[in-house]
């Protein structure tokens, strides 16, 4: 099935056209009621953006620009001019695309008859290969079936493909290239600390998705006879196109990763990460397992691994060059993240260059982690994290360019700032 963004299509009649796996069609429905969902992340306002649309049945040389208050809490950036941003409104997706460093944005949001019930997390629900081909997984609700959408013209059309199950949750989203992708999804288990999990292979860009592996306490498909185990929590993936990959966890309470050679049908624990006999990080209350970072600029992936201590988190970090086959940990001798912001790990280009926001203070490394400088303070970082404390994400795409996303979740509130020297300052998009 295919829509236009400004199209409003019933989700009931698109499920009963898309029942079972594989299915997907190029025909429009007729409009009949909603069903709405509750949405825990609602909000009227947030930041100002300037949106250009073209004008209502004009010519595509014709534009309009208007100005709209909406709150941003996740965000991806593709290069050092172009990124995107969204969040939910009323239980609608609301997603946008800049390709002039924020001077003005373009819609890509899908049908707002496709509810949300909470914001699609990036590396989780969301992917984009670049600005054009991009997947939003929404996950299942009561009686409603997990559904994948699909856009390959930068959201100006989407379509839909349904897993055909209701209760599976998405637990990392990857693709390698426009056709290749991966999903896991997990369902809670009865017994505590295991999870039951699958993992969905597409060819065809996400018209179509074929179970590639079950956790052994399921029916295993063809030709995976060693799964990834029911123990443990899964927190990312990562994939190539040669269909070599890995998948980290949260496995006895230890970060754990596994590997995979063949798309993901048979997995084997590394020996190489977060293994021996002595702890790699020291002594600690909990452990922090980290997603998958692709470098940005350079080939490679890291796995940041936080070590809790009360109220404070400290990072660690485990490389690899060759796609998880060895690991090598470095430990990064930087001040614990605190508060509000536990979860905001260091962001890397390449093997070397990497960032890390401990309050409004930023730091940086250009040796892998051995040494980490403070970098002057932003006035402008400084004053708008007096009012929103919180970080809701970091990305830096180059050397010089990257971004922040900050807020106060009990306010509804984000701001977005952009640093065009390397995180010396900042200033708002």
């Amino acid at each position: 099935m295919r829509i236009r963004r400004k199209v409003l299509l019933p989700l009931l009649a698109m499920l009963i056209v898309l029942a079972g796996c594989t299915s997907d069609s190029s025909t429009e429905d007729a409009a009949s009621e909603p069903t709405v969902q509750t949405n825990t992340a609602d909000d009227d306002g947030g930041q100002e953006i300037t949106l250009v649309e073209p004008e209502e049945g004009g010519s595509a040389s014709k534009y309009e620009e208007y100005v709209v208050q909406t709150r941003l809490t996740e965000m991806h950036l593709f290069d050092g001019k172009t990124g995107m941003a969204w969040g939910l409104t009323r239980s609608a997706l609301r997603m946008y695309l800049t390709e002039n460093n924020g001077k003005n944005w373009t819609p890509l949001s899908p049908s707002e008859q496709v509810t949300f019930s909470n914001v699609p997390e990036y590396g989780k629900e969301v992917f984009f290969t670049d600005t054009k081909h991009g997947w939003i997984v929404r996950s299942a609700g009561i009686a409603e079936e997990t559904l994948v959408l699909r856009t390959s013209d930068g959201g100006e059309n989407w379509a839909l493909a349904t897993l055909g199950r209701t209760d599976e949750l998405p637990a990392a989203l990857s693709f390698s290239d426009n056709d290749r992708g991966w999903l896991l999804t997990t369902k809670t288990s009865s017994t505590a600390g295991r999870e039951d999990k699958t993992l969905y292979r597409t060819l065809d860009g996400g018209e179509s998705w074929n179970a590639v592996m079950r956790t052994a306490s399921d029916s295993q498909p063809s030709g995976s006879g060693n799964p990834l185990p029911d123990i443990g929590y899964v927190s990312g993936i990562h994939f190539e196109s040669d269909g070599s990959g890995y998948a980290t966890t949260l496995e006895l309470g230890r970060p754990a990763l596994y590997r995979t050679k063949d798309a993901g049908r048979n997995w084997f624990k590394s020996s190489s990460f977060f293994q021996g006999g002595e702890n790699p990080i020291g002594s600690c209350d909990a452990y922090v397992s980290g997603k998958p970072q692709a470098y940005e600029t350079s080939a490679g992936s890291w796995v940041p691994v936080g070590c809790k201590q009360r109220e404070n988190v400290q990072y660690h970090g485990y490389f690899t060059q060759n796609n998880g086959v060895a690991w090598k940990h470095a430990a990064f001798k930087l001040p614990a993240q605190e508060s509000l912001n536990l979860q905001i790990a260091p962001v890397f280009i390449d093997r070397l260059k990497g960032w890390i926001p401990i309050g409004s203070q930023f730091y940086r490394t250009t040796d892998g982690g051995q040494n980490w400088k403070p970098l002057p303070k932003s006035d402008k970082l400084v004053e708008n994290m007096k009012k929103y404390p919180e970080i809701f994400q970091v990305q830096f795409v180059t050397d010089q360019v990257g971004w922040i996303l900050i807020g106060k979740t009990e306010l509804r509130r984000s701001l977005l700032l952009q640093t065009l020297d390397g995180g010396v300052t900042w200033h708002v998009i």
